[in-house]
């Protein structure tokens, strides 16, 4: 291995240890990033060669076809395909945690190979054990190629969650130098020119190598010809065997190879002696990806087509049951019949194993062939509406429930047609439609109510009941609810009973109705929970602690929340997490928790497919902290459009209200009325005393004092009457900083005042700060001399040591060397760095330094 491993030692030492601590049990997962060809398998190969170490297994992924449900993990533990197998009846989380078990089981080095073309399930459970490698005597060491990774890859996102996790470790291979040309140049004897050589592969190993094994005078242009020049010295059977494997993919039993090329072993054993091919684990298969890929791309297409048809044919005479295989070989041959019959069996498979864009993919293939109208098409489109809709895919998701809708209008199937319309109602509320949405669930209900009871019917009454709940229409969300729950139980459709439970359990206690809208929605979380329906319950955790923070309930909100966001994590139900962990960044937000508030926003904000419904409540959070810190509050102009596409109060209401506090901080005031017009008409239809009260505030800063509606929640009314004591009281007791801050700010009494600067100066809220002072001279009140002595000549409220703890920072000083220098511990240092953190609502050390230098707390470095 010597010649690969050129200026590779550094990088295997570093493994070493890391495969060390990993058997010590103290679990790794190594992300090994480079180009194609780089020499990631060598590097791996060469960490599991060392007689007497831990179990190594090995698995891969490969681009041949769309990727296999779980494919890498099964390869290299085939002993998990019983478990694996849908028929089996195992839950994804069990099949999860039973794969973390039989791992865990001994010490083990797991090798995957080229993670970027894995499956969505297969990146589900590294995601699943990367969060639980803590006292695993396991290292997983996962390549993949660098250049096909982007920001929005699947793969990038997977390694975004787990990269604050301590035994999580990402590496990049870089190429090699012009030096470790030479050495492979001179390890071989070749008189090439380094020099152009260098040149023609960028230092690429695998170039490299093929070069020298082309035998050629001159250095070949590309990898392709390298590989080609290689293959055309051999006898036309061994190119035949050659190209029979490159259609047969990563590797192929010896015996499939003779049957599909139809020449005979010796021509097999001609490639495995000049190289080209090579062996492993009683199969044989090219030596790189690249090699395999620039013969398949040199075959005429009737060899290749022929190749295809002939691999299908021998496949299926030995009953594979691997139709994801079967149906790419079906395709590539052109035969129709057979993609038809093993493509949707490919795609149930990969769904019922979590796989589900690689469903959605064959389900597309399917498509492909079959463009007949009809009801088979039809039943197609339903599924990849289904699967797109898991994906984030929601666009066409729709475009497939209305290209199946057409097919039942013109085939006269009411109940289909239902179904389709009901399901289109959703899709369209996702994306913001909201207009199209309530249209869809009107007609859906006249559709099927004609047809008598049906689990169809059930779900449409529901669905109406959950779009009245989004318009804050309790009466009606109780009428549509309660018709939903009577024929779910006369149907025995717990599906049905569960979703309207929800529905009217959180309008109840929206409207006040706390303590029965809960038992209700409680009913409907236990259900889904036993009933293992993952979407019911994470919708339940979910309209249990959004009704917790718009109630200003946050212990028991958040407490919802985390449940909810663990659930789905486990799940990997990541719409609904991020979603949740939305809310949770909000309720955070109002508790003063800004730091922890935003490390919430940062992840959420990585991921580049949001739904618009998470995007709304993300950038409103986002884009009001920011005002707050005195920080550009674009957030909120781009959450704006989504709020007024949705026309739903709760959204119309959050974006208006913090789109009129960054005015008023802004100096903005005479905009105050104009933002709060946003949502209020919306508002006052069903009004919400805790949402009425907020708008109600922001106009009386304006001067605007129309009538009020309806009564408000207790605190405002305490605002608005001008008893500024017992509203900051109300405040601090319900955990809302701020908003203690707000109700002392207008005090004639410069003691409430004061106390409103201090409660800003620990929140790190120096543009709100500002705001109160310019407010309160406007207002011709007493406006404190400044911050207290402790506090004074820094607008972020940071005492005399916290600022001087900030400037060693600033210097690059580490904990250690800050408490050196300043002779106390380090325990105290970051005891001093947290209340930086949370003065300056910045999550990290280089953040606040950045928000202190523009602030002009310390001097320019």
């Amino acid at each position: 291995m010597a010649d690969v491993l050129v200026e590779r030692k550094d990088f295997l030492v570093s493994l070493e240890r890391l495969l060390g601590e990993a058997l010590d049990g103290s679990g790794r997962l190594v992300f090994l990033g480079g180009e194609a060809g780089v020499g990631k398998t060598a590097l791996a190969t060469a960490l599991a060669e060392p007689a007497g170490g831990p179990v190594v297994r090995r698995g891969s992924c490969d681009n041949v076809t769309t990727a296999e449900a779980l494919g890498p993990i099964l390869d290299a533990y085939p002993e998990l395909a019983v478990a694996a197998d849908p028929e089996a009846g195992v839950s994804r989380l069990r099949l999860f945690q039973k794969a973390r078990e039989v791992l865990a089981e001994s010490p083990m080095l797991l090798l995957l190979e080229d993670v970027h073309w894995a499956d969505e399930a297969t990146l589900d459970i590294l995601r699943f054990l990367g969060r639980r490698l803590a006292g695993a005597r396991l290292m997983i060491l996962a390549t993949f190629r660098s250049e096909e990774v982007g920001g929005d890859h699947p793969l990038t996102v997977v390694m975004g969650d787990l990269a604050t996790l301590p035994g999580v470790i990402r590496m990049h291979l870089p190429a090699l130098s012009v030096t470790g040309v030479r050495q492979l140049l001179d390890d071989a004897g070749s008189a090439l020119d380094v020099g152009d050589v260098f040149q023609r592969t960028g230092g690429n190993p695998f170039y490299v190598t093929e070069v020298l094994a082309a035998g050629s005078e001159h250095v070949p242009a590309t990898v392709r010809d390298a590989v080609l020049a290689r293959v055309s010295r051999l006898s036309p059977a061994a190119r035949e065997v050659v190209g029979a494997a490159s259609v047969l993919g990563r590797r192929a039993e010896v015996r499939l190879l003779t049957e599909v090329s139809g020449q005979p072993l010796a021509a097999v054993d001609e490639c495995l002696n000049r190289g080209v091919l090579v062996a492993a684990d009683g199969a044989v298969g090219f030596r790189h990806e690249l090699a395999r890929l620039a013969v398949e791309g040199s075959l005429p297409q009737a060899q290749r087509a022929a190749a295809h048809a002939a691999a299908l044919a021998q496949l299926t005479a030995r009953g594979s049951a691997d139709h994801r295989q079967l149906a790419h070989h079906a395709a590539e041959s052109g035969d129709r019949a057979a993609v038809l019959h093993h493509a949707p069996l490919a795609a149930a498979r990969a769904a019922r194993l979590g796989a589900h864009r690689e469903a959605a993919d064959q389900l597309r293939l399917a498509l492909r062939y079959h463009e007949l109208p009809d009801r088979q098409r039809a039943s197609l489109l339903d599924q990849l509406s289904y699967e797109c809709y898991l994906t984030d895919q929601v666009s066409q998701a729709r475009a497939s429930g209305l290209e199946a809708l057409a097919i039942y209008d013109q085939e006269r199937d009411a109940l289909c047609i239902g179904r389709s319309q009901r399901w289109l109602s959703r899709l369209s509320w996702l994306l913001g439609q909201n207009a199209d949405s309530e249209r869809y669930a009107a007609i859906a209900v006249a559709t099927l109510e004609p047809l008598g009871p049906s689990h169809e019917l059930a779900m449409a009454y529901s669905n109406q009941a959950q779009l009245r709940m989004f318009a804050d229409d309790t009466v009606e969300v109780v009428r549509w609810g309660t018709k939903a729950i009577e024929l779910a139980r006369r149907l025995g459709d717990r599906e049905a009973e569960a979703h309207a439970l929800n529905n009217v359990g959180s309008a109840l206690a929206q409207a006040g109705d706390v303590i029965e809208g809960r038992a209700r929605l409680m009913q409907s979380l236990d259900m889904a929970l036993a009933d293992d329906a993952h979407e019911h319950a994470a919708r339940a955790y979910t309209n249990l602690g959004t009704i917790g923070v718009d109630l200003r309930s946050f212990h028991e909100a958040d407490q919802q929340l985390q449940a909810g966001i663990a659930y789905c994590t486990d799940r990997d139900l990541d719409t609904w997490r991020l979603y949740m962990s939305a809310w949770l960044a909000r309720s955070l937000a109002e508790q003063g928790r800004y730091p922890t508030a935003e490390q919430y926003l940062t992840d959420i904000m990585r991921h580049s497919h949001l739904s618009p419904i998470t995007q709304v409540w993300a950038l409103t959070t986002a884009g009001m902290l920011a005002a707050r810190r005195g920080a550009d509050t674009k957030a909120l102009d781009d959450a704006l459009p989504i709020a007024v596409q949705t026309s739903e109060p709760q959204r119309l209401v959050a974006v208006a209200t913090a789109r009129a506090e960054a005015a008023w901080i802004a100096g903005r005031t005479s905009d105050l009325a104009a933002e709060i017009d946003r949502a209020w008409p919306a508002a006052v239809v069903h009004p919400q005393p805790w949402d009425l009260g907020e708008l109600c505030w922001w106009l009386h800063l304006a001067g605007d004092e129309r009538r009020i509606p309806a009564p408000v929640a207790r605190p405002f009314a305490l605002m608005l009457a001008g008893q500024h004591r017992a509203a900051a009281t109300e405040w601090r007791d319900l955990s809302c900083p701020l908003w203690s801050a707000y109700a002392l700010a207008f005090s004639p009494q410069t003691r409430d005042a004061q106390e409103c600067l201090d409660i800003l100066g620990r929140l790190g809220a120096p543009a709100v700060r500002h705001a109160v002072l310019r407010t309160r001279h406007a207002q011709g009140l007493t406006v404190p001399r400044g911050p207290r002595p402790t506090s004074r000549a820094n607008p972020a409220g940071l005492t005399v040591r916290e600022v001087e703890v900030l400037g060693l920072l600033a210097d690059g000083l580490s904990y250690a060397e800050v408490a050196e220098r300043l002779i106390v511990s380090e325990k105290t240092v970051g005891h001093h760095v947290s209340a930086v953190l949370r003065k300056l609502g910045e999550p990290t050390r280089p953040r606040a330094v950045a928000t202190a230098l523009r602030l002009g707390i310390i001097p320019p470095r």
